[in-house]
């Protein structure tokens, strides 16, 4: 039978194989890429000799009548800036120092125009040379944008994008990328889980949810990430210094040419790279201090030894005794601290934190080029501390979380010969966590809900364990960061490779023109974990009442163990390019193939995943007035079978800039109008870690080992009398996930239509989109499987969604006197429904899932409490399916939805929102004024719901901790006829009282709040002693991020951090940051 077994494991294998190998044509690419990287090298060299005297040539010895130098607002040379006497046909550019020269008469006008700047004119008054300091202009620095293989100019642009570039970023002392683009682009909405160093990145949606397949911080949920025409897996981990701009694709116009890929949205990040200039180095360093945005409090012992008894005494009114826990002199003990380590008064939240933990930034890059080479080159270190307290209690070891990261970037851009350009990239990402190996989640958890009667916690670097009789649940917090557990030390290095010849065709045809691209990416991991038994301590009381401590355990030596993974992907593409200009008419078209192979350990049947696809554009203008564009992709993947395993994804979008026509009136009221429409399809093959869903079941040959020695294994066969002759029998075989070969596309059809409007002169700025997005044959398990059914069934296209919203923006730039400024606002609606799925018939319609937003939250509508003994005990009161319906006064007063005089799961409706925000919002402004310049940014979110923890409205589970408010905010009777605010019911510690602390809408409450993002001051110094040590400028700055926050939740709650139900996990709070800088070019 195992040989049969084996045979069918190795058909299927083989299949795989053959699939991989054959039916999606993958060529291996690393020779390739060899050779590709030596004849680069010998460009690199080639192109090198001449750049130190190109880069002092003077660009023309001949005399001239008239010339100058043109400089940007920091005394910088605006290199290749244009000259133009106005009303003649003479004209120049500026040279690699910004220098000029030009014919020119007295009485005659110039013209210096660059992009990005204000134009500048200047009559010629005397054949002098000149100085012409030329200021940026923000309105036009996103003229041109990236699209997805390419870019395109701004206004003739038909697909819902939205971009920020490197400026914005940096001014947030962010972590990472995902954190520094919250609040800053219409259409992205953002949550952050968690402030733990390393693992404190944000949730990126683009345009909110679109499927129901996995939940909403699903990994198949996550939109495409490009960086410079690679695809990643973590975008976290770049250095901010070296990104020039992030764009996010939001319709199927902008995201149909990434087919399977472009479902969920795709952002394009591009570096910075080399331009023709002389060398610019820039230096900058940061010093951060971090503390915490919201620390709940916990309750001090006196308060909760009194609430503790007095739970005893509501819990008695069910189980018929009542019981204390603690006498009056302990009490009073408690509350003089007249004994502290038998009587102590532990705040563990204190115990386990400190106030404040370094964080550092820097970096130091260097920038220019000449015609032939253009280069940047970048080197950046982060670090971050954690926050724990008495983490150095252990010989050799510190547990606190400690994250570093260091950024190495090369991108060089080569002029070969005339025709051929090659661009090589070379990045590398190397991180080091430091953590103990207890789940963080676990270790807060532990912390939370210990009790401050406990024990003392630490006494003269002795960790005590806990009091005899005191708590019996979990030993003391501090032990989870200690030793015991296990340490962690994880090494990553993530490294990038990409070469990019491009050949110019114009010979044959003008504007044609031919690229390729291969890249590489490899990631490594090494994973070591050392422990040992460490010494803690037993309090116990002397005869004479003090305290004498007594070693628990044995200590041990250190073990280590370490583990090694490694991953690699390699991706190729080669296109064919034109962009033609008839008269009025311009005509673009793009045709490209490309494929990507993953090499991963990890995936399922550890053979490499594999896809490929051809991508087309067209588009068309006629006098930048009218404009259309068609996008498609075509592409293949591994988990169907033949005859759907490649799929057409196309895409059609069409704009009208009125202001082009000549019925529009010339004005300075309306300066530009284009109103643009898509409507397109893109995919998804993707269910989980699932492959190749459309083979026969596979099956395992099953032993001991693998059974576990569990005599309730599922794996296993059970014969003979249970006390008897009851026995396993291991050697059996157990069938895999069933196939399923009718499986097909999941597609999303996108709708969109927007408006771009610019007003007085282009200083005031809209953009606005509606879209409506509808997805069928969502890839989805049945979740109505019966459980007498003995068999794991395929995957299923099972399942309808619809997403619709809008987006948009506004900004305004201007400036009075000397003092620029601007402000800009954004806004995101996004709201999703399921049309259809796999689901239930529910005992009423307003119960089922159908028809409702994804993850919409469903209990019971509460009506405030019942108040005296004549409230319960009202014949027409509905009866309750918990407690045994023995309500009592302080007990939850729930609507009776159906009328049928019973409160239960039947009476469960909608309530509030999902736990992602349907609205995300952001409000900035800034300016500047000489040499000062600041920036502040709002960020919010509404339209979502947050379902508090039992930790924080129950509190003395098992005899644990409570916070503090609970003791102002619970009801009691003395509060009720006061008429005090009464926020909770009674309090509890027994679990039986479960009529309370049903999902309704006391616990499941609005998480609406807006935030103080970002707010950064700085100063720049120019000239002066700076000039003598051959500087540039130098700029010092403050920033603060996560500053302020406002919302209707309780204290110790963060919006944005979710509970977690009520497991024994609770998350890293999130952290305020305070940050100095400085920035030095030289």
């Amino acid at each position: 039978m195992e040989r049969i077994y084996e045979k069918c494991e190795q058909k299927n294998l083989k299949k795989m194989e053959e699939h991989t190998n054959f039916r999606i044509k993958s060529f291996d690419v690393g020779f390739f890429l060899r050779r590709v990287l030596n004849v680069c090298l010998i460009f690199l060299l080639i192109a090198v000799i001449p750049l130190r005297a190109e880069i002092s040539e003077v660009v023309s010895s001949a005399p001239k009548p008239l010339t100058g130098k043109v400089i940007d607002s920091k005394g910088e040379p605006l290199i290749g800036a244009s000259v133009v006497v106005k009303g003649t046909t003479r004209g120049t550019v500026t040279d690699i120092d910004g220098k000029f020269s030009i014919q020119a008469a007295v009485g005659e006008t110039l013209e210096f125009t660059y992009l990005g700047y204000t134009k500048v004119t200047h009559k010629v008054k005397e054949l002098k040379p000149l100085t012409i300091t030329m200021s940026e202009d923000a309105q036009m620095v996103d003229e041109v944008v990236v699209v997805g293989y390419g870019v395109q100019k701004k206004e003739t642009v038909t697909g819902a994008i939205s971009s920020v570039n490197t400026k914005d970023l940096v001014q947030s002392s962010q972590a990472n990328i995902s954190n520094a683009l919250v609040g800053r682009l219409p259409g992205l909405t953002a949550v952050q889980k968690s402030g733990e160093p390393g693992n404190d990145q944000s949730i990126i949606r683009i345009r909110g949810i679109g499927s129901f397949a996995g939940s909403y911080d699903s990994d198949l949920q996550n939109p495409l990430v490009m960086v410079d025409g690679v695809e990643v897996a973590n975008y976290n981990n770049i250095d901010p210094n070296e990104i020039e701009n992030v764009a996010i694709l939001k319709d199927a116009s902008a995201t149909a040419v990434y087919g399977v890929r472009g479902a969920n949205g795709v952002i394009l990040i591009t570096t910075k790279r080399g331009l023709v200039e002389k060398p610019k180095l820039s230096v900058s360093t940061n010093f951060a201090m971090n503390s915490f945005t919201n620390l709940r409090e916990p309750m001090d012992a006196y308060n909760w030894a009194v609430q503790l008894n007095n739970t005893r005494k509501y819990d008695g009114y069910l189980t018929g005794n009542y019981d204390p826990v603690f006498t009056p002199e302990e009490i009073q003990k408690f509350k003089d601290n007249s004994d502290p380590i038998f009587y102590p008064n532990t705040n563990w939240v204190d115990m386990l934190f400190k106030k404040m933990s370094l964080q550092t930034q820097h970096n130091i890059n260097l920038r220019g080029g000449t015609e032939r080479v253009k280069y940047f080159a970048s080197l950046g270190i982060f670090t971050q501390g954690g926050m724990y307290n008495n983490t150095n209690l252990v010989p050799d070891y510190n547990a606190q979380v400690r994250y570093e990261r260091y950024n190495f970037r090369t991108n060089f851009d080569f002029k070969v010969t005339k025709r051929l350009d090659v661009t090589l990239n070379v990045s590398d990402q190397m991180e080091f966590n430091h953590r103990p190996d207890e789940d963080t989640g676990v270790i807060l958890s532990y912390a939370f809900s210990h009790p401050p009667t406990s024990g003392p916690g630490v006494v003269d670097g002795k960790v005590i364990e806990n009091l005899d009789g005191r708590y019996n649940y979990s030993r003391n917090p501090v032990t989870r960061l200690m030793i015991n557990s296990g340490a962690l030390k994880i090494y990553s290095n993530q490294l990038n490779v990409s070469v990019k010849p491009t050949y110019d065709l114009g010979f044959l045809v003008k504007g044609l023109s031919v690229h390729a691209m291969i890249s590489y990416q490899q990631w490594n991991w090494h994973r070591t974990r050392y422990y040992k038994e460490v010494q803690t301590y037993k309090a116990v009381k002397k005869p004479d009442g003090s305290p004498s401590f007594l070693p628990q355990g044995t200590p041990s030596p250190y073990n280590l163990t370490e583990s090694f993974s490694q991953r690699s992907r390699n991706y190729f593409e080669a296109g064919i390019n034109y962009a033609g200009q008839f008269g009025d008419h311009s005509v673009g078209a793009l045709l490209l193939y490309n494929q990507t192979k993953d090499y991963n350990p990890n995936l399922l049947y550890k053979i490499p995943s594999a896809y490929t696809g051809l991508v087309g554009r067209v588009t068309y203008s006629y006098k930048n007035k009218y404009l259309a564009e068609f996008n498609a992709g075509y592409n293949g993947t591994e988990n169907f079978a033949e005859g759907h395993r490649f799929g057409f994804f196309p895409a059609y979008s069409l704009g009208w800039v009125l202001s082009e026509e000549n019925f529009f009136p010339e004005n300075k009221v309306v300066s530009f109008v284009k109103i643009r429409g898509s409507y397109g399809e893109v995919g998804n093959d993707k269910i989980g870690g699932q492959r190749f869903l459309y083979l026969p079941t596979t099956y395992t040959y099953n032993t001991t080992d693998n059974n576990n020695n569990s005599t309730a294994s599922n794996n296993a066969y059970h014969f003979g009398t249970i006390g008897q002759d009851y026995r396993k029998w291991d050697m059996t075989a157990s069938e895999g996930k069933i196939g399923n070969p009718d499986l097909t596309w999941e597609r999303a059809k996108k709708m969109n239509i927007g408006a771009d409007i610019h007003f007085w002169d282009s200083r005031i700025k809209f953009t606005g989109d509606f879209f409506k997005e509808r997805r069928d044959n969502i890839l989805a398990n049945r979740g109505t499987v019966p459980t007498i059914v003995g068999a794991d069934l395929p995957a299923y296209n099972l399942g309808k969604m619809e997403n619709y919203g809008f987006d948009g923006e506004i900004s305004y730039y201007d400036h009075v006197g000397k003092f620029n400024y601007w402000v800009k606002g954004l806004f995101t609606f996004a709201r999703n429904r399921i049309i259809e799925m796999d689901e239930v018939d529910r005992a009423y319609p307003y119960m089922q899932r159908t028809g409702k937003p994804f993850e919409q939250y469903f209990g019971l509508i509460a009506e405030g409490f019942y108040n005296t003994w004549e409230e319960v005990n009202d014949p027409n009161r509905p009866a309750s399916m918990w407690n045994n319906n023995k309500l009592q006064p302080g007990d939850v007063k729930y609507k009776d939805v159906n009328g049928d005089g019973v409160i239960n799961t039947n009476d469960m409706v909608p309530i509030g929102y999902t736990p992602f925000p349907e609205i995300s919002y952001g409000f900035s402004l800034g300016g500047s004024y000489k040499n000062f310049d600041f920036s502040v940014l709002f960020q919010g979110a509404a339209h979502a719901s947050k379902k508090a923890s039992k930790k924080f409205y129950q509190g003395w589970q098992q005899d644990g901790s409570a916070l503090d408010f609970l003791k102002d905010w619970s009801w009691t009777q003395e509060k009720y006829e006061n008429g005090e605010k009464i926020t909770f019911p009674h309090v509890s510690a027994d679990k039986s009282q479960t009529h309370n602390y049903q999902n309704s809408t006391l616990w499941i409450r609005d998480s609406k709040y807006l935030r103080l993002k970002n707010v950064e001051l700085g100063y720049t110094f120019r000239d002066g002693i700076l000039r003598k040590l051959r500087i540039e400028s130098a700029r010092i700055y403050v920033n603060g991020t996560n500053l302020l926050t406002w919302s209707g939740l309780w204290k110790g709650e963060d919006p944005e951090v979710p509970s977690y139900d009520d497991g024994n996990y609770e998350p890293y709070p999130l952290v305020r940051t305070v940050n100095m800088g400085i920035n030095i070019n030289f």
